[in-house]
């Protein structure tokens, strides 16, 4: 006779994706899936561990940015989740969870403030959004390869070069001695009003570059925005300012959180600037703007209300 086994049995609780009450009970199947109705609260939800109003587990979402800003297209994504967990995602839900997710992860991002070096470069670059010329304005520091603060506009305007040092300069917990950008001449405007003071000890000086092989120069943010360039070549919800923003913030927040780096030894500049938190994924950082929310009314995605420069 075969041996006895003894199979233990472990249910797993559901609780209401709203108010986390246990008090819940089936409410039929939607497409194999099977749905409860929470008593407390009387709100719907899919019996998956996926995030509030998503009927597919976590892992998916999660999955699908990752790989989105690592390179992949939506039709890609959708193939690979059909080979991988025979499960076919819509086009239109990946693009869906791209920017709920991305933009809160970078709106929750905003309230951490890096401990960088003394040295950033600023510049500016064009990008295409459905057919339209753009201009994504950058800082990032030199030592910790931390991207500060990033913004797209139509114009390349002494306000838009203004907006990027301020929002530098909030979201920095360091105070730089020098910036470094190209000769535009919007930057010195902007670099006095921001930066200038009368303490010597407060002092920051703005720098242009002379060129490729000089000691002061952008090499390093031109770098990254080459890569910008090539990988917004697959980014297809750049069609109007709103998801373009959310998208290109995302790349930035990817950038920053989850690429290492041969400079850093290996470390991102997240880790390198002091604010990882212990954030060593998409989910990890979803997770927190999800139940850890903060509250900082100087920086959030706004920008133009916070600073009145729109």
């Amino acid at each position: 006779m075969p041996e006895h086994v003894e199979v233990t049995t472990i249910e797993r609780t559901i609780t209401c994706r709203s108010c986390g009450s246990s008090d819940a009970f089936k409410y039929g199947k939607r497409r194999g899936v099977q749905y409860y109705i929470c008593n407390n609260c009387k709100k719907k939800f899919a019996g998956t561990d996926g995030y509030p109003r998503m009927k597919y587990p976590r892992e998916f979402a999660i999955k699908a940015i990752t790989y989105y800003y690592n390179g992949m297209s939506y039709k890609n994504i959708n193939h690979t989740f059909s080979d991988l967990k025979g499960i076919s995602v819509a086009k239109s839900t990946i693009w869906r969870w791209v920017l709920k997710y991305s933009k809160m992860a970078n709106q929750y991002v905003l309230t951490f403030h890096p401990r960088l070096s003394d040295v950033w470069i600023a510049d500016e670059t064009v990008v295409d959004v459905w057919g339209e010329h753009y201009w994504l304005w950058d800082i990032i520091d030199t030592e910790t390869r931390f991207l500060i603060a990033s913004h797209l506009s139509r114009d390349r305007t002494m306000k838009d070069a203004l907006k990027l040092f301020y929002m530098a300069k909030l979201r920095s917990a360091t105070r730089p001695k020098a910036i470094i950008t190209d000769k535009l001449g919007q930057y010195n405007k902007a670099f006095n009003k921001v930066f200038y003071s009368n303490i010597p000890e407060r002092r920051a000086y703005h720098l242009q570059s002379e060129g490729f092989a000089s000691p002061t120069n952008i090499n390093l943010i031109e770098r990254f925005h080459g890569t910008i360039k090539q990988r917004t070549k697959i980014m297809r919800d750049l069609k109007e300012k709103y998801s373009a923003r959310i998208v290109l913030d995302g790349y930035i927040t990817h950038y920053n959180f989850f690429l290492e780096h041969e400079y850093l030894k290996g470390r991102t500049p997240a880790t390198a600037g002091g604010i990882d938190e212990g954030i060593r994924n998409w989910g990890d950082l979803i997770d927190m703007a999800l139940m850890k929310p903060r509250k900082n009314p100087e920086v959030r995605l706004e920008w133009e209300e916070t600073f009145g420069i729109a």
